[in-house]
């Protein structure tokens, strides 16, 4: 059997994404059986071609910006007699709508359910859905057949990525070590798609396949400081495999307030860590205390903002960069909310990367929040820079101007090479390109809110 795998885009998107080799396409296709013919297309650097040899079945992969593009994608394949199959977190949390333009929809982890779908395919027996984790209740999918693995995958004995399948190089590479998350962030979907509890890749597997990637990489975990014992072993492991390579993660830099985080920390930035981004979230007390992650920032202990300030900087101090994701544009914020976040930043020397309200499908925000979307917003909106509900105070042009100027104001030439002044010139460079990126897609995405995408 012919299988296309693909990872869409969606329309204006500035590729920066393009950078970052696409884990999902790679990973699928290792996890098919050797018989079949699997052709990766990264929409991030290729284009689609309906006139080349069409596949027999095609997989899409589906976020939530993308799901017009990918539905697009979708529906032109099944015109011409392919069958389509749509996964992803955009599927998992809207799964009747992925169906409408699907021949079957993967919801949650592919790892139990992939090869069935594969096996279903060749049979012509394709159900309507293939769920992993037991994420809706039977009721959910009355009058539609259902392939349910009620358990969480194991990620133990994984087979590796097959790299060699993508067309186009990358700067840098990608690993998954962990999926699953404690903190229950209502904005975040994340310990409902894969669970409350952290699941491990064994370390001898990690550090396999890391010597068989590129230098440069993206550990795009969850979080790369929790469970401190895992991720102590895993760097301690990584630190001795002798070869150069700079990595970076997302991760919640208030672990070091707990016992062993800042070794664990120290042990990362031996092996290579440079650079790491982290949930600020917001510099409004109040707001913080909206989105209930008091929790994953430790702010439940004295000190407030000033203890999340004393993490960044301890982080700081080994070497490491800091950036950080907030969101804005709650009923908590108002216009200054913008103006003390880029002072709380500069006082901190971190780079912000500031989002509007996005209340994702599958999240709780989303169940909150749904209410007060403002009408006749497509999926392609959903990229955080375009205000989507109701607010009591400022309109939405008036929070995407400030969003806009927030990011900016942010990114300065004076800016951008203050916050590298003290890091090693590796870290340096890859700062300052880092920085560079962000504010060149910065403007790209305000090219595309007046553009009208």
């Amino acid at each position: 059997m012919r299988i296309r795998l693909i990872f869409p885009r969606k329309s204006g998107d500035p590729g920066a994404m393009g950078m970052t080799l696409p884990y999902v396409l790679p990973h699928l296709a290792a996890l098919s059986q050797p018989w079949h013919k699997i052709e990766l297309v990264n929409l991030f650097k290729q284009r689609e071609d309906y006139g080349a040899r069409l596949p027999d079945l095609a997989g899409i992969s589906v976020m939530t910006p993308m799901a017009r593009e990918a539905y697009k994608i979708a529906d032109e394949y099944r015109k011409r007699g392919v069958k389509v199959v749509i996964g992803g977190h955009h599927a998992s949390a809207l799964p009747h709508e992925a169906k409408l333009h699907s021949d079957a929809v993967v919801i949650g982890e592919a790892e139990d359910t992939w090869k069935v779908v594969l096996d279903d395919a060749e049979g012509n027996a394709l159900k309507d859905f293939y769920m992993s984790g037991n994420l809706y209740g039977s009721d959910y999918f009355n009058g539609h057949e259902v392939y349910s693995s009620p358990e969480r995958p194991s990620l133990a004995g994984l087979p590796l990525p097959r790299r060699e399948l993508l067309r186009d190089r990358y700067f840098f590479d990608c690993i998954v070590t962990t999926r699953g998350c404690p903190y229950r962030c209502k904005f975040c979907g994340t310990s409902r798609f894969y669970g409350g509890l952290i699941r491990h890749r064994p370390v001898e597997e990690v550090t396999d396949e890391i010597k068989r990637m590129g230098r440069f990489f993206l550990m795009a975990d969850d979080d790369i400081f929790g469970d401190i014992q895992y991720r102590t072993e895993l760097y301690s492991k990584m630190s001795g495999l002798g070869r150069f390579m700079r990595w970076h993660g997302a991760g919640a830099v208030s672990a070091v307030l707990e016992r062993g985080g800042v070794e664990m920390i120290r042990l990362a930035a031996k092996s290579g860590l440079d650079t790491v981004f982290t949930g600020l979230e917001s510099a409004e007390g109040e707001t913080l205390d909206a989105l209930e992650i008091n929790a994953k920032l430790r702010r439940r202990e004295s000190g407030g903002l000033e203890k999340i300030a004393a993490a960044v900087r301890e982080v700081q101090s080994m070497g490491i960069m800091v950036f950080g994701f907030f969101v804005l544009g709650f009923d908590t914020d108002g216009e200054e909310s913008f103006e003390k976040t880029l002072d709380f930043c500069d006082r901190l020397n971190v780079p912000p990367i500031p989002f509007l309200l996005m209340p994702l499908p599958g999240t709780p925000l989303w169940d909150e929040m749904s209410g007060r979307i403002i009408p006749g917003q497509g999926w392609g909106k959903w990229d955080g820079v375009h205000a989507l509900c109701a607010h009591p105070s400022l309109s939405p042009r008036q929070r995407e101007e400030l969003l806009y100027k927030l990011r900016i104001s942010a990114y300065t030439f004076r800016r951008i090479v203050r916050r590298v002044k003290g890091f090693s010139p590796v870290a340096a460079m890859n700062g300052l390109l880092m920085q560079a990126g962000i504010r060149r897609s910065f403007i790209s995405d305000w090219k595309r809110i007046n553009g009208g995408i």
